[in-house]
């Protein structure tokens, strides 16, 4: 419990970099509204600027000595926040997208597992892997393609939901393998 506690400071959480994964957030709702009212080129710029914010916070995170065990955790539920509002948007055009989300759900449900094990086993909230940001990269790239161009042909569509599907396994065995390692480290 002392460690939650000192995850939520003031100073924890009032950074710039957390700020703007707090931001990331606030951005769903207008990303799913845009995509339901077929305003397609609103929403890809919204992803963008989630996508963009992303990539800021990390760099100033890092480039201001703002890392904090909060934002390492904060990031990445932004993301899955963000692929998981935008794969569900994608439903109601690509049905076979559930396969995906069925997934992204199965796929964080172990890495917030083997993550809470960790942390309480070494004592440290790990950052995101170079395995992980490739999949966010990956997801982000295939959603905006399929939002952008929603004429695309439904084979083309398949293979880019295909791909999405294969950094997701690939990003989850990285992890699975590093998270046992580990582990099963000796301290």
């Amino acid at each position: 419990m002392h460690n939650f506690r000192r995850l939520l400071t003031r100073e924890q959480i009032c950074t710039l970099p957390n700020l703007m994964s707090f931001f990331r957030l606030l951005l769903v709702p207008f990303i799913i509204w845009a995509y339901l009212k077929d305003r397609y080129w609103l929403t890809a710029a919204l992803i963008l600027l989630s996508a963009l914010t992303d990539i800021l916070d990390g760099i100033v995170a890092r480039k201001c000595n703002m890392v904090s065990d909060l934002g390492k955790m904060l990031d990445p539920i932004c993301d899955k926040a963000t692929h998981a509002a935008l794969l569900i948007c994608l439903l109601t055009r690509y049905p076979i997208v559930w396969l995906l989300l069925a997934f992204l759900a199965v796929k964080e449900l172990l890495m917030a597992v083997f993550g809470a094990l960790a942390v309480r086993r070494r004592g440290k909230v790990h950052s995101a892997k170079w395995y992980g940001k490739l999949c966010t990269v990956i997801t982000e790239t295939v959603i905006l393609a399929l939002v952008l161009f929603p004429g695309i042909p439904e084979h083309t569509a398949l293979l880019l939901l295909a791909l999405c599907g294969a950094a997701m396994v690939f990003s989850l065995l990285m992890y699975l393998i590093f998270f046992i390692q580990l582990l099963r480290k000796e301290d």
